[in-house]
């Protein structure tokens, strides 16, 4: 069963304002977790919290999974993401 993603307002924004590369890849990569969250091959718990992490080459996306939505609350380079949790 795959999950619906949504996007909050910063990452919607952040990711409409990326290359059309990335933001397919990122998109992509979205879409994968949605058909398969259980595999953790995809994305790593963050200590401390309920939100998970994936890698899109520099960019880091960080979600929840709540019932049947990917909840994606934070897109942005390395370096930055993990700033705003």
């Amino acid at each position: 069963m795959a999950l619906n993603v949504k996007l909050t307002k910063t990452p919607f924004k952040y990711l409409k304002n990326l290359d059309a590369t990335t933001k397919q890849r990122v998109i992509d990569k979205l879409n994968e977790i949605a058909t398969t969250p259980s595999d953790s091959r995809l994305s790593k718990p963050l200590e401390g919290t309920v939100k998970r992490c994936t890698r899109v080459g520099k960019y880091r996306v960080l979600f929840t999974i709540e019932g049947d939505n990917l909840i994606v609350s934070d897109i942005d380079s390395r370096g930055q993401v993990y700033r705003n949790i």
